[in-house]
């Protein structure tokens, strides 16, 4: 097994709404783990696919904060956000064309990850400053109710 990726204060952005959203995609990665571990390929495959849909309505939910806060580099992180949107569509592709699902869900779980650790260390942590500067309950709401009503 390789190792699992949690969730850990390093990670806080000081932003409720997305470190909820963080620590989601990492419980994702442990059932991830899990699901490799009861060797249930239909577990596998549920929580592979839920991760990745997640993960892109997240970084979604994301952008809506750093247009909303005018981030002046939110086209640069949009292009980092739908490179990561072809990686994920390309491993729901891989599953669905019948690839070995535990091999498959290994490297989504390190490669994902990997990736995501990284985006929040070094680019979501450049968007805080802005995103809470403009942040009010009114908006959280609104775009909550939009993106996970």
């Amino acid at each position: 097994m390789g190792f699992v990726i949690s969730w850990s204060p390093e990670f806080e952005t000081g932003i409720d709404i997305v470190d909820e959203q963080h620590k989601r995609i990492f419980e994702y990665l442990t059932e991830i783990d899990h699901a490799i571990k009861a060797q249930s390929t239909a577990e596998v495959e549920y929580v592979v696919k839920a991760l990745l849909d997640y993960a892109i309505s997240h970084n979604t939910f994301e952008e809506s904060l750093m247009e909303k806060a005018g981030y002046p580099m939110l086209d640069a992180h949009h292009q980092v956000h739908e490179a990561f949107k072809a990686r994920a569509q390309a491993y729901g592709t891989r599953l669905a064309g019948g690839e070995d699902h535990f091999r498959l869900a290994r490297e989504v779980r390190t490669d994902i990850g990997l990736w995501l650790t990284n985006h929040i260390k070094r680019d979501d942590k450049h968007y805080v400053p802005y995103v809470k500067k403009s942040l009010d309950g009114g908006f959280v709401s609104r775009m909550l109710g939009k993106f996970f009503g």
